[in-house]
C-alpha cells in the first residue's frame, strides 16, 4: 500500500520535512522559553535535527554497508563512510558541550537561584 514512501526521492523528502519540523520544534523552544535548561534542549534539539539531516541524505537504501572481507571487493556500491563518521564525531562534541553548559547552569543556580535569562545581570554595568 505504501510501497512508495520506500523510494529513495520520497525517503529524501521524508527526511527532508522531519529534520525541518524537528529543527523549528527547537527553534520555537529557543525563542520563546526563558528557563537556561530549555533553552539548552532546545539547542539540542535543533543539533539533532541537523544531524538527522545530514544522515538521512547521504545514506542510499541500495548501498550495503562499508565492510570489506572477501565477498565484498567493491566499493563502487558501498555507502560512504565519511559522512557518518563526521556526525558521530559532531554528536559527541555536541553532548559534551550540552553536558558542560548545563553544568555550568547548576553551578551558577546554586549560587544566584536564579534559572531565567531576563535575571541574569551580574555583568551589567
Amino acid at each position: 500500500m505504501f510501497e512508495f514512501l520506500n523510494q529513495p526521492e520520497a525517503i529524501k523528502i521524508i527526511v527532508t520535512i522531519g529534520s525541518m519540523a524537528l529543527f523549528f520544534v527547537g527553534l520555537f523552544g529557543l525563542l520563546t522559553r526563558k528557563h537556561i535548561i530549555k533553552i539548552f534542549m532546545s539547542i539540542a534539539i535543533m543539533e539533532s535535527s541537523l544531524f538527522l539531516f545530514f544522515i538521512g541524505l547521504t545514506f542510499n537504501t541500495n548501498f550495503i554497508a562499508p565492510i570489506l572481507d572477501n565477498t565484498h571487493v567493491n566499493i563502487s556500491n558501498m555507502n560512504d563512510p565519511v559522512p557518518h563518521a563526521m556526525i558521530l564525531t559532531a554528536i559527541v562534541i555536541g553532548m559534551a558541550v550540552l553536558a558542560l553548559g548545563v553544568s555550568f547552569t547548576i553551578e551558577y543556580y546554586k549560587l544566584t537561584g536564579k534559572t531565567n535569562i531576563d535575571e541574569m545581570n551580574e555583568m551589567k554595568h
